[in-house]
C-alpha cells in the first residue's frame, strides 16, 4: 500500500493543475475533511492510481452504496455531509459513500486512472463545456436524458441548465450546483451613503464614484490567478450578450472594435481606482466585504450563506445583490455555472447511480442542499431568505434577464487558460488594452483555426 500511495502522489504530482473552476477554488462548495474522510480519499487515490481496466462491469460495492467522488466537498462540515446523505438515503433507499479530493490536482488523476475501470465511481462531479464533452465524446459518462424527462425537469430544474450539458441532443449529467453570478453589495455601507442598487450600467458607474469619494473601495479585486474572467464577462454581455458569445465560439474576433471598447472601460474603472486592490479571496476579500472596506463583489449567490455564517451578516439587512446593467438598457445577463453530476459508463454501480438520480431533486433532498450549502438548483426549493428569492425570481424573469453560461465552461480549454493569465496582467496593468487583445486572438486564431 506504501509503494502504491507514493505512486499515487507521482501521479498527482505529474498532472499539470487546471486552473481552479471559479468559486470551485474558493469556499463556495465547502473545504476541508474530517480525518477520516481524508483517509478514506488517500486509500481510495492510492488503490485508484494501481488499478487495472477490468471492464468486467463489476458492482464496485453493493448493498444499495454508491460511491460519489467530487473535489468541492473535502472542507464540509460532518455534520452537513450527515443531513445529505440521509436526506438522499431517505428519497432513494440509497446510501452515499463520499469520496472527497482535497484538491482538483489529485482528483483529475484519480479519475483519468479508473474512469474506464469497473471500479469507478457510479457518481461523479465534472466541469461543463469542453471538459463535459471531453467525456461524452470518448463515451465515459451515461446519457441521462430519460431521467430528465421522468424526473428532473418535473423537479423544477430549468431547461437552460440542460442545455449546459446538452450534446447532440442528449443530456449527459445532472446539476450538482447551479450558482447565479450577481453582484453582492454590502448594504449597510449603501445605506450609510443614501446609495441605492443602480438601474442603469452609468448609474453603475456613479455608484462606484459615490463610494470611492466616501472612502470605499467600490468592487473587490480578487488576486486569485483564474478569476481575470469575472468582469470581463460581465461587461461584454452588459455591452452586448451576442458579443460575448461570438468571442466564445471563435465567431467573433477578440480584436473586433466593440471588444476594445469594452475593454476600454474596464481600463477607465480600473485607472479610477474602481476596484480594489488585488486581494486573495479566501482571506481578504470577504473580510474586507463583511468590514465595509469593499462595497461590491462579484459572487455566486451561494455566498449569501457563507457569510451569514462567518460574519452574521444577513441577507435583506446588511447584505443584498442586484446584476449589472446592461448598457443599452435592455435584459440583464445573469451568468451561471453549473457543475455537472455524472454517471461513469464502466462504473458497475452505475445503473444504480441512475435510479439514485430520480428522487435526487425531490424538495426534500433539494431542502436540505439549500439549507446546508446555500444551493438553489430547483424553482421548488423552500428559500428562507427574500434576497435569494429576488434572485430565483430573476432567473425566471426571460422579459429582463437571460441566463447565459459563464466564459469559463463556455470557451475551449486551450484557449481559456491563456485568455486568463492575460486578463489577470491586463487587471494588474501589466499589459494595455491592444496588446492583450492582440495576443488573445493570436492564440485564438491557433485554437479556432482561423
Amino acid at each position: 500500500m506504501k509503494l502504491k500511495r507514493i505512486t499515487a502522489l507521482l501521479l498527482s504530482m505529474a498532472v499539470m493543475v487546471g486552473t481552479l473552476a471559479g468559486c470551485g477554488g474558493s469556499n463556495s462548495d465547502g473545504g476541508g475533511a474530517q480525518t477520516s474522510q481524508k483517509e478514506n480519499t488517500a486509500d481510495k487515490e492510492a488503490d485508484t492510481a494501481g488499478a487495472e481496466d477490468t471492464g468486467s462491469g463489476e458492482a464496485a460495492s453493493a448493498n444499495g452504496t454508491i460511491e460519489f467522488w467530487n473535489d468541492k466537498m473535502a472542507n464540509v462540515e460532518q455534520t452537513a455531509l450527515d443531513a445529505m446523505i440521509g436526506a438522499i438515503h431517505e428519497a432513494s433507499g440509497y446510501t452515499l459513500d463520499m469520496i472527497p479530493y482535497p484538491d482538483t490536482a489529485s482528483y483529475q488523476t484519480a479519475m483519468q486512472q479508473t474512469v474506464r475501470d469497473a471500479k469507478a465511481p457510479g457518481l461523479f462531479t465534472w466541469w461543463s463545456g469542453p471538459q463535459l464533452q471531453t467525456l461524452v465524446e470518448n463515451g465515459l459518462v451515461e446519457d441521462l436524458t430519460s431521467v430528465w424527462e421522468s424526473a428532473i425537469f418535473d423537479a423544477g430544474v430549468s431547461q437552460g441548465v440542460a442545455d449546459a450539458f446538452t450534446f447532440d441532443g442528449k443530456i449527459y449529467a445532472a446539476p450538482w450546483s447551479v450558482l447565479y453570478n450577481v453582484v453582492l453589495y454590502n448594504k449597510t455601507v449603501f445605506d450609510q451613503y443614501g446609495l441605492k442598487e443602480p438601474e442603469t450600467f452609468d448609474e453603475f458607474l456613479q455608484l462606484c464614484e459615490d463610494l470611492k469619494s466616501n472612502g470605499v473601495a467600490p468592487i473587490a479585486l480578487k488576486s486569485d490567478s483564474w478569476a481575470g474572467f469575472i468582469w470581463f464577462q460581465a461587461l461584454l454581455a452588459a455591452k452586448d450578450v451576442e458579443l460575448y458569445k461570438g468571442i466564445c465560439d471563435g465567431s467573433i474576433k477578440y480584436t473586433d472594435e466593440r471588444v476594445a471598447e469594452v475593454m476600454g472601460i474596464w481600463k477607465d474603472m480600473l485607472d479610477k481606482d474602481y476596484f480594489s486592490v488585488p486581494m486573495d479571496y479566501g482571506t481578504d476579500v470577504r473580510t474586507a466585504f463583511a468590514k465595509g472596506e469593499v462595497a461590491m463583489m462579484l459572487e455566486p449567490h451561494v455566498e449569501f450563506a457563507g457569510m451569514r455564517k462567518d460574519f452574521d451578516m444577513k441577507e435583506g439587512e446588511s447584505i443584498d445583490a442586484f446584476v449589472v446593467p446592461a448598457m443599452d438598457g435592455g435584459k440583464r445577463t445573469i451568468f451561471f455555472e453549473a457543475a455537472p453530476l455524472c454517471v461513469s459508463s464502466f462504473s458497475g454501480q452505475k445503473d444504480d447511480a441512475v435510479k439514485i438520480l430520480e428522487t435526487w431533486y425531490s424538495e426534500d433532498v433539494q431542502n436540505v442542499l439549500h439549507k446546508e450549502f446555500g444551493y438553489t438548483n430547483t424553482s421548488k426549493v423552500t428559500v428562507d431568505t427574500p434576497t435569494v428569492k429576488k434572485i430565483l425570481d430573476a432567473t425566471a424573469d426571460a422579459d429582463n434577464y437571460q441566463m447565459v453560461l459563464r466564459f469559463y465552461e463556455n470557451t475551449p480549454d486551450k484557449l481559456r487558460d491563456f485568455v486568463l493569465d492575460e486578463l489577470m496582467k491586463f487587471q494588474l496593468k501589466y499589459s494595455g488594452v491592444d496588446e492583450m487583445l492582440n495576443a488573445i486572438q493570436a492564440e485564438a486564431d491557433a485554437v479556432f483555426g482561423n
